[in-house]
C-alpha cells in the first residue's frame, strides 16, 4: 500500500500523483509519500503521518517540491526533488525500488551476481581454451626481442665506461674497490659484476 501525506497547497500535485500510481503496474509496501514543503513542515497532520510511519518502520519517499530543508525525521530517505517540475518516471523508479521486499531484493541481488559470475567465468573458461588449443598465444618473440634490445641499449650506454675500469692485472684487481666507489651510481651494479676481486653482498 502506498499513502501520500501533503498540505492542502500540494494537492493538485498528490491526485496527480495518485492517479500514475494506480494506471502503473501495481505496487508492493507499505510507502509513504511525503510532499515535502514549507507548508507541509508546518501541517500538524502531516507531521504526525510521518512520525507514525517512521514508529510503524515504513518506508518514507519525500518529494521536494519547493526549496526547503529537509527535517531530521526524513533524512534516512533519498528525497527525488520535484521542485523543478513532477517527473512521473523519476517517481516510479524510486517507488519500485523502495517497494521491493528485503528477501525479494536479496534475491535480486543474488541473481545479478550469478549473471555476472557466469559471464566472467566463461570468458575465463573461452580465454583457456583458446591458449590451450593454441589460437592464443603469447608473444614469446616480441618479448625476446624487446629484451634483447635493452640489453644492446644498456650495453651501448655503458660499454666504454666499463672497458675502462675492468680490472685486467692483480695491481688493478686490488685497487678495484677504490675504482667502484669514485663511479656514477648509475654504473655501480655494473662495474661491480666486472670484479672477481669484490666480494658478494652478503659474502665475506
Amino acid at each position: 500500500m502506498i499513502h501520500i501525506t501533503y498540505s492542502r497547497e500540494e494537492t493538485a500535485l498528490a491526485e496527480r500523483i495518485r492517479d500514475d500510481l494506480a494506471q502503473s503496474v501495481p505496487l508492493s509496501g507499505p510507502v509513504l509519500i511525503v510532499l515535502v514543503s514549507r507548508a507541509s513542515l508546518a501541517d500538524r497532520h502531516v507531521q504526525a503521518e510521518i512520525e507514525k510511519a517512521r514508529i510503524d518502520r515504513l518506508r518514507i519517499v519525500p518529494i521536494l517540491t519547493e526549496e526547503v530543508e529537509l527535517p531530521a525525521a526524513l533524512m534516512d530517505g533519498r528525497p527525488l526533488d520535484f521542485g523543478g517540475g513532477y517527473d512521473r518516471e523519476r517517481l516510479l523508479e524510486r517507488l519500485a525500488g523502495a517497494t521491493m521486499k528485503p528477501d525479494e531484493l536479496r534475491r535480486a541481488n543474488r541473481r545479478a551476481l550469478t549473471v555476472i559470475g557466469g559471464i566472467a567465468l566463461l570468458m575465463f573458461g573461452i580465454a583457456l581454451i583458446a591458449i590451450v588449443s593454441g589460437r592464443i598465444a603469447f608473444p614469446v618473440a616480441e618479448y625476446n626481442e624487446e629484451a634483447t634490445f635493452q640489453a644492446e641499449w644498456v650495453n651501448g650506454l655503458i660499454r666504454e665506461t666499463l672497458e675502462n675500469v675492468q680490472p685486467r692485472t692483480t695491481e688493478d684487481a686490488l685497487n678495484f674497490p677504490a675504482t667502484h666507489e669514485a663511479a656514477p651510481t648509475r654504473l655501480y651494479l655494473y662495474i661491480r659484476e666486472t670484479a672477481t676481486a669484490l666480494p658478494k653482498a652478503g659474502g665475506s
